[in-house]
C-alpha cells in the first residue's frame, strides 16, 4: 500500500511539473493560431480582406508578423480573397509615421487603405511588450461601418528567436517603398526646385486615364525644401484648390496627395475628358498662390526676392 502510494505520489508530481516544461509557442505557431480564429470568423462574410498593420517600435517585426498573417490566411480562406499591402500602402503608412513621428498610423488612414486596396474587412494589430515576454492582439473591423468582426489575444516569450532576430534587425533603418510600383520616373523635365508631379493608381503605377469613381492620387517630389499649393482643374474646367494636411516637403522626399487621412478623391461619374492637376511649389510659404491672389490668371509671380518658384502639373483623361 505505502509503495502504490509513493508510486501515486511520483506520479501526481510529475503530472504538476510537465507544465513547468512545456513548450513555449513560436511566433509562428502564435500568428497561426490567430489566423485559424480570425478566418473562422471571416471566411465566407465579407469579400476581400487585407492585413494593414502591426503597430509595434520594431518595424521588422511588425512587418514578419504582416506576412505571415497573409501567409496563413491565405492557405485557410477558400472564400475569402487576402489583398496584400502594396508599394501605395507601405509608401502612405510610412509618410504619415514620418509626419507624425510617433510611428501611429491613424485609423483613417487605415481605412482608406483597406478601401484602396479593394477590401472591405481589414486586419490591424499591437505587438507590444508585458511581463516576461510579447503580448499580440489582432482585430478584424469592417472598412466601412468600423464593425469589428473579430478580435484574437496571444502571449509569445521575449526569449523566442524569430523575435529576437525581428527585433534586432529593426535597429536599422526601415527601407523606404522604392519606386511606387512600375519604377518609372516621372517624364516631366526638372525645374527650379526639381518639382515633378505623376498621377498613379491603387498599385503605384503611372497612369494617364482614370475611368468614373477611380481614386484621384498622385505622387509630388521635389529635390529642395518646398511649400506647395495644388490647383485641381476637371472636364468642365472648373477649378478647386485641394486641401493639404501639411503643405511642406523636405528635399528628396516623395508625397502621396491627397494626404488628409480618410480623404478619398475619385473621378465624377458623368464628367468625361481631359483633367489636370497643377503644383505650384516656392522655398516661401508666403509667395504661394491662392484662388484670391490669382484673380483669373494662372502666372505664378515672384513676390519675394530670395524665394525660388516652380511648378509642375500632371495632365489625364477621363474615359467611361
Amino acid at each position: 500500500m505505502k509503495k502504490l502510494l509513493r508510486v501515486a505520489a511520483i506520479l501526481a508530481l510529475l503530472f504538476v511539473s510537465l507544465p513547468l516544461f512545456a513548450k513555449e509557442p513560436t511566433l509562428e505557431e502564435t500568428v497561426a493560431d490567430a489566423a485559424k480564429k480570425i478566418s473562422r470568423a471571416i471566411d465566407g462574410k465579407v469579400q476581400t480582406v487585407a492585413v494593414i498593420d502591426i503597430r509595434s517600435d520594431h518595424w521588422a517585426l511588425s512587418d514578419y508578423i504582416v506576412d505571415e498573417l497573409n501567409h496563413e490566411l491565405t492557405n485557410m480562406l477558400e472564400q475569402t480573397n487576402v489583398a496584400e499591402r502594396d508599394e501605395y500602402s507601405l509608401a502612405l503608412i510610412q509618410q504619415e509615421s514620418d509626419y507624425q513621428l510617433s510611428g501611429a498610423v491613424s485609423d483613417e488612414t487605415i481605412q482608406e487603405i483597406g478601401a484602396a486596396l479593394g477590401a472591405d474587412c481589414i486586419v490591424l494589430g499591437n505587438m507590444e511588450t508585458v511581463s516576461g515576454g510579447w503580448q499580440l492582439i489582432l482585430r478584424a473591423s469592417m472598412v466601412e461601418s468600423k464593425k469589428v468582426l473579430t478580435s484574437w489575444r496571444g502571449k509569445v516569450s521575449n526569449k523566442e528567436k524569430e523575435v529576437k532576430f525581428q527585433v534586432e534587425k529593426s535597429k536599422k533603418p526601415r527601407p523606404m517603398a522604392q519606386n511606387m510600383g512600375n519604377g518609372k520616373k516621372p517624364t516631366l523635365a526638372k525645374n527650379a526646385l526639381g518639382v515633378s508631379i505623376a498621377m498613379i493608381n491603387a498599385h503605384g503605377e503611372e497612369v494617364s486615364t482614370l475611368h468614373p469613381r477611380d481614386v484621384i492620387r498622385f505622387k509630388v517630389s521635389v529635390d529642395k525644401n518646398a511649400y506647395l499649393a495644388i490647383l485641381c482643374t476637371d472636364a468642365h474646367k472648373e477649378e478647386t484648390w485641394l486641401p493639404l494636411q501639411s503643405n511642406f516637403i523636405r528635399a528628396g522626399e516623395s508625397r502621396i496627395f491627397p494626404d488628409i487621412p480618410g480623404a478619398v478623391l475619385r473621378v465624377e461619374d458623368g464628367i468625361f475628358g481631359n483633367e489636370s492637376v497643377k503644383v505650384y511649389a516656392s522655398t516661401v510659404e508666403s509667395d504661394l498662390p491662392t484662388q484670391k491672389k490669382m484673380m483669373g490668371t494662372r502666372a505664378f509671380k515672384l513676390a519675394n526676392e530670395n524665394a525660388e518658384i516652380a511648378e509642375a502639373s500632371v495632365e489625364y483623361r477621363v474615359v467611361k
